[in-house]
């Protein structure tokens, strides 16, 4: 018997919603950003949406709208794009010791209601890009050396590899909430 991929798994723990994945242009968004996703992220996307896991860690779409395009005039405020921009920025300003990346190969996927980071280090083939989360509290970078959804896993999972994130809301829980942008809008009656 083969050995489940960790998207596989994370679909087990949490069955996505009926209707709550994105559209998503995939050609014109990688275009835009002169990268190709991880599998995995866009899976999720896919299936999941722009998902809030646990009320604390949201997995944010791709646009073309990209760090490079984000102030322009018109750009929508937030998204992949300009958070990006803000985690290069901070990357750049905490200068960030034992891990060696430029702030342009940091491509964010996620942010936490405590103001945290979780982006890619954006080197070599997509599937092994490694995740990074900057804990904003602690003002540290840690370097995970697996992909987003196999992070996510971990931390439901309370497995070895993610203690940095053992004391937030999702260690352990194989069980959160998990809502989308348009779920969570039905659910305060917008």
């Amino acid at each position: 018997m083969a050995a489940r991929n960790s998207f596989e798994v994370l679909t087990e723990l949490l069955p996505p919603w009926p209707g709550s994945g994105l559209a998503v242009d995939w050609a014109a968004v990688e275009e835009a950003w002169g990268l190709e996703f991880p599998s995995d992220y866009k899976n999720l996307i896919t299936h999941y949406g722009d998902v809030l896991f646990g009320e604390y860690l949201e997995v944010i779409p791709p646009s073309t709208v990209t760090p490079a395009t984000c102030d322009e005039p018109g750009a929508p405020r937030g998204g992949m794009g300009f958070i990006t921009a803000d985690t290069r920025d901070t990357w750049a300003d905490t200068e960030p010791t034992g891990i060696d990346a430029e702030p342009e190969e940091l491509v964010t996927w996620g942010a936490a209601i405590s103001a945290d980071l979780f982006c890619w280090l954006t080197r070599g083939e997509p599937s092994k890009w490694p995740v990074l989360v900057y804990s904003r509290g602690d003002d540290a970078w840690t370097q995970h050396d697996f992909g987003m959804t196999e992070f996510l896993v971990r931390v439901l999972t309370a497995q070895p590899g993610v203690e940095t994130m053992e004391g937030t809301m999702l260690w352990g829980d194989r069980n959160p909430s998990y809502l989308n942008s348009a779920e969570r809008r039905r659910a305060q009656g917008k």
